[in-house]
C-alpha cells in the first residue's frame, strides 16, 4: 500500500515539474502566425516598444511591436493599438466587436487608462468628466444601449456592462441582417419561376382566363417577395385558369419553388 501511494506521489512530482511549466509559459504571436513560448520581458518605454523573450536555450530575442500580433504575459493579453499617443502595447479587458483595452498613461508604469476599439476602426478614450456625452455619441449605432447611457441607467461604473450590451446588440443586428439577406435570397429564387410563367402566358395569344391568370400571378408575386403565406383558393384559381399544355412546366417550376 505505501510503495503505491510513493509510486502516485513520485508520479504527481514528475507531472508537476514537466507539465507545470508548459501550462503556464507565457508566449508571443508574431504577426505571421509563429508562436514563440518563453519567458517574456515587455520593454514599453519609450518610442521603441518591443518584447523580449528568453526561450528555454536561455538565447534572448526581441521582437519590435509590428511584428507583434498579440503576446501572453502573467496571465493577461497584450496587443498592438494605436491609441491617443499613437501605437501602443494594450492590455485586453474585453475582447469582441468592441474591445475594452487598458493603456499606460503617459509616464506611468501602472495601466490606468481605458480604451475602447471598434472593429470597423473607431476607437475612444474613455473619459471622467464626458463620459455621458462621449460615449452616447461613441455607441449612437446601437440605441437602446445609447439611451440607457443617456438616461443615466448605464454609466462609467457600468463600463463592462456597456462592453457586453453593445456587442450583444451589434451581434443580435448582424444575425438579423444575415436573416435578411437570406430571406431575400430564397424570395428571388423563387420570383424567378414565377417571373418566366408570367413571362411565358403575356406571350401567349389572348385566351379565356388570361388577365385573372396575369393578375393573380402578380398577386403571388407580391406575396412572396413580403413573405406571406400564398392562399391555397389562388393557387387552384390560378392552375385553373392555366390549363394548356404550354403552361405545364413552367407552372409545375413555379409551384416546386413554393414547397
Amino acid at each position: 500500500m505505501n510503495m503505491k501511494r510513493s509510486g502516485l506521489y513520485l508520479f504527481a512530482c514528475f507531472f508537476l515539474t514537466v507539465c507545470a511549466p508548459s501550462i503556464a509559459q507565457d508566449y508571443l504571436v508574431t504577426v505571421t502566425g509563429d508562436t514563440i513560448r518563453g519567458e517574456l520581458k515587455p520593454l514599453t518605454f519609450g518610442m521603441d516598444k518591443k518584447v523580449q523573450v528568453v526561450g528555454a536555450d536561455k538565447k534572448k530575442t526581441t521582437y519590435p511591436m509590428f511584428q507583434v500580433r498579440t503576446y501572453k504575459w502573467k496571465n493577461d493579453f497584450y496587443q498592438p493599438v494605436k491609441g491617443p499617443d499613437g501605437y501602443a502595447f494594450m492590455k485586453v479587458i474585453k475582447s469582441g466587436y468592441l474591445s475594452l483595452f487598458a493603456y499606460q498613461l503617459p509616464n506611468q508604469v501602472t495601466y490606468d487608462g481605458q480604451f475602447l476599439l471598434k472593429k470597423d476602426g473607431k476607437s475612444t478614450e474613455v473619459p471622467n468628466l464626458t463620459f455621458k456625452k462621449a460615449m452616447k455619441n461613441f455607441l449612437e449605432d446601437c440605441p437602446t444601449v445609447a439611451d440607457r447611457i443617456d438616461h443615466d441607467e448605464l454609466n462609467k461604473r457600468d463600463l463592462y456592462q456597456i462592453v457586453d450590451e453593445y456587442n450583444a446588440c451589434i451581434q443580435s443586428k448582424t444575425v438579423d441582417h444575415g436573416k435578411i439577406i437570406a430571406q431575400r435570397a430564397v424570395a428571388e429564387k423563387k420570383l424567378s419561376a414565377w417571373d418566366v410563367l408570367e413571362e411565358k402566358v403575356k406571350g401567349e395569344a389572348d385566351f379565356e382566363g388570361k388577365a385573372n391568370a396575369l393578375e393573380m400571378i402578380q398577386d403571388i408575386k407580391g406575396r412572396i417577395s413580403r413573405a406571406e403565406k400564398i392562399p391555397n383558393f389562388v393557387l387552384e384559381g390560378l392552375k385553373s385558369s392555366l390549363t394548356q399544355d404550354t403552361f405545364k412546366q413552367p407552372l409545375e417550376d413555379a409551384l416546386k419553388e413554393l414547397n
